[in-house]
């Protein structure tokens, strides 16, 4: 352990200054080799400060009079490139790094050093505790995954304690995270465990499984704010209880976790927690107006009573029968593009995917055979990829090295496309089936790998 402390702080030069903490900003400046943007941000506390980074054509940038006061600051460029840094109010700060190894070519300068030594090493030395690959992990049997998760969480307190001179504040709150990192992968692990080994529906754990879970306090609301895993713990937690009354009652899960959050004694996180619901659900579920009924039956917010109202509306617009919203000239693979309008006389059974999207592929072959039996039917079968168009070589070799048929078009603005909005599509693989004469007979059709799909399909008599 104390090798890989000596090799992951040697990767990570840190160094200490002296400087006036009486002052009430922050100086922050750098150099950064091979940038790939012009723009990089400061972040402080889950969002509730930021601050435009802007890179000079030699890379070098100042940020100057950062006002936000001593604490974690994330600091990120495109897609996920980030690190996360201790500022101290007073302090003057210069940070270099290669933009390609963002992490572990950093050199930091400025007083308090510790705190970021730690940030910047602590999620290689938590996979360098696990001791095996992150999927292998996820597979050990339930009591050899609590043990070895035990041993992580021990061994990276030890690691926090081992830094002297860390602030108090500091201290207590990443020891806080190791708590809760540990805390969500026991709600976690039912899921992903069952997800990898194809077990999704049947692997379950005992109710001992979770006793450590029994005293943890989830109605913190200061801790709720502040962020971190706590945040996400909260919400996994009370999703994992709506999922276990669902279970044992045979409720709609959504309907039961909407109860669930309504339950929850905090108003802050009560309706915080509703908001989530309704945003990755609302648009996901069959019967709409339960849904939005039972909302505003729990909800106790002004605010998202009048977002999930004008959301409910824009969706009864695609509800069931209504006229589908429309595509245009849409790059088809094989040639050309085409139009929603030109398959207008025939069903349309719409696939909504991206390359990058597992379960979407895992639906391919079943799609290919669903395609197959209704072949020269009055139907036709559309993908439609939310691939970015930068990605387009990528989804030509997807189609190609995976034989996907039917109709393979690329969506105009990937997430942003005007189709997608129209049908507040928030997750995919999603599929929508429409008629000959251009209406809605599902906004939210059965998978390929779902029975009732050919039953829904031979009761329109294609």
């Amino acid at each position: 352990m104390n090798k890989l402390i000596i090799i992951l702080l040697g990767t990570l030069v840190i160094t200490s200054c002296n400087a006036n903490l009486s002052k009430n900003y922050i100086l922050f400046s750098g150099k950064i080799s091979n940038p790939t943007s012009e723009k990089f941000e400061l972040v402080y506390k889950e969002g509730n400060g930021r601050f435009a980074v802007n890179i000079a054509e030699d890379g070098s940038f100042t940020l100057d009079t950062i006002i936000s006061g001593t604490g974690i600051y994330r600091l990120e460029g495109l897609a996920m490139n980030r690190m996360y840094i201790y500022l101290a109010n007073g302090g003057e700060y210069n940070l270099t790094f290669d933009e390609k190894k963002m992490i572990k070519t950093s050199v930091l300068t400025g007083p308090m050093p510790n705190p970021s030594t730690y940030l910047r090493t602590k999620n290689a030395v938590r996979d360098s505790l696990r001791g095996m690959s992150f999927r292998k992990y996820k597979t050990l049997e339930p009591a050899e995954f609590l043990t070895t998760s035990n041993k992580i969480k021990d061994n990276l307190t030890k690691y926090l304690k081992s830094f002297p001179d860390m602030p108090k504040d500091f201290f207590e709150y990443e020891l806080g995270e190791i708590n809760n990192y540990y805390h969500l992968y026991l709600i976690r692990y039912e899921y992903l465990h069952g997800q990898i080994t194809g077990q999704i529906d049947t692997f379950r754990v005992s109710d001992d499984f979770f006793e450590d879970l029994e005293g943890v306090d989830f109605i913190n609301e200061s801790a709720y704010k502040y962020g971190g895993y706590y945040k996400t713990l909260v919400k996994e937690y009370f999703e994992l209880k709506a999922k276990k009354i669902s279970e044992k009652s045979g409720d709609n899960y959504f309907l039961t976790k909407l109860n669930v959050f309504g339950a929850v004694p905090n108003e802050y996180i009560k309706n915080q927690l509703l908001a989530i619901s309704a945003k990755n659900d609302l648009s996901e579920i069959p019967n709409l107006e339960e849904y939005y009924d039972t909302f505003l039956s729990v909800s106790t917010s002004k605010k998202n009573n009048e977002n999930v109202t004008k959301r409910y509306k824009e969706l009864k617009k695609v509800a069931d029968g209504a006229p589908s919203p429309i595509f245009k000239d849409y790059i088809n693979y094989a040639s050309g593009t085409n139009s929603l309008a030109d398959f207008k006389g025939k069903y349309v059974y719409i696939d909504v995917w991206a390359t990058w999207c597992s379960p979407c592929l895992k639906e391919a072959p079943y799609l290919k055979k669903v395609e197959k039996k209704y072949h020269g039917k009055n139907i036709e079968f559309v993908s439609i990829s939310i691939d970015r168009k930068n990605m387009e070589d990528a989804w030509r070799k997807k189609i190609k090295s995976k034989e996907l048929s039917g109709v393979q078009l690329l969506a105009d603005a990937d997430w942003q496309s005007e189709f997608v909005k129209s049908y507040q599509i928030k997750g995919i693989p999603r599929f929508i089936l429409i008629d000959p004469d251009g209406n809605i007979v599902s906004r939210k059709a059965p998978r390929p790998s779902s029975p009732e799909l050919i039953t829904l399909l031979n009761d329109l008599i294609i």
